[in-house]
């Protein structure tokens, strides 16, 4: 059984170390320096070389060369940065895609996870995508740049992208950080607004994501891990994840299949999460027994 799984949590919670976890794991990289992370793996020999791609390889020479010239305004140089992140976003939807039919061909048998890390520095690139892929069509007859239409394809097409993700026929995983935002529909009640102001309004942990999407993204995997970690000065570091979400603020945590006695705590070892939490899904398949 694949499993098509969403890690939520904050800068070092341990998405990455969970991710990796898993076997014959292709990590595609999309933020800082998180392929260092499995260099904690020793003695894997699973983990396969990391897919980075880096928007700057797409320009061409005469748009490179633009970067250092003095006579370039700074808006030119923006513009070049938005089509070089267009042009990387695109290539990445290419390459999954031929990923997925190899996958289908038995071509690439080493691949049994496929890991994207992390879903918010790739939706930035991705509004860049969607702004110069169907620019012309958020346009007003005036000239005015149409912000609701532009949201609305962008979470459209990220939601599209996210389902050809998960549509790997192999385990696929993406990570995802999170920030404290207020619930949808207590952002639209002018009431809570108003409680906010004289600070008594609820919030939550919610994917760091622009647009309803992240309202989206926990309808689309199987499995929606909240992670956290407990430390205390001179006891082991506790892994901590949750698939049930918590009334007080975790706001996205959800499994297809529960299991776990207790969904709101499970504790797991580093570098083991996807031996433990297979097993105790096989287990829960076979016996009806949650562990």
């Amino acid at each position: 059984m694949n499993h098509k799984v969403v890690l939520l949590g904050s800068p070092g919670a341990a998405k990455t170390t969970l991710g990796l976890s898993y076997p014959g794991v292709e990590h595609h990289v999309w933020g800082s320096s998180e392929e260092t992370t499995a260099l904690n793996f020793v003695g894997r020999t699973d983990i396969l070389p990391p897919v980075k791609l880096d928007w700057f390889d797409t320009l061409k020479p005469e748009e490179r060369a633009k970067f250092t010239d003095e006579k370039v305004t700074e808006l030119d140089i923006a513009q070049l940065t938005k089509l070089g992140r267009a042009r990387n976003v695109a290539r990445y939807r290419r390459y999954l895609y031929q990923l997925k039919q190899d996958l289908l061909d038995k071509k690439r048998a080493e691949v049994q996870t496929v890991f994207l890390d992390n879903l918010t520095p790739f939706s930035q690139e991705f509004e860049d995508y969607v702004e110069i892929v169907w620019g012309k069509d958020f346009l007003t007859k005036e000239g005015n740049f149409d912000t609701i239409n532009y949201y609305k394809r962008f979470s459209s097409e990220l939601t599209d992208f996210l389902r050809l993700f998960m549509s790997l026929p192999c385990h696929t995983l993406l990570s995802c950080h999170i920030a404290m935002i207020a619930p949808e529909e207590v952002q639209a009640n002018i009431q809570f607004l108003q409680a906010a102001k004289a600070g008594g309004m609820r919030k939550e942990w919610q994917p760091m994501l622009t647009g309803r999407v992240r309202n989206i993204l926990a309808g689309i995997p199987d499995w929606c891990f909240f992670l956290k970690i407990e430390e205390a000065p001179g006891q082991a570091t506790t892994y901590i994840a949750k698939l049930e979400a918590d009334e007080s603020n975790v706001g996205i945590a959800k499994p297809r299949i529960q299991p776990y006695v207790n969904p709101r705590r499970i504790l797991y070892s580093k570098n083991k999460f996807y031996e433990e939490f297979n097993g105790a899904l096989t287990a829960y398949l076979k016996t009806g027994k949650p562990v």
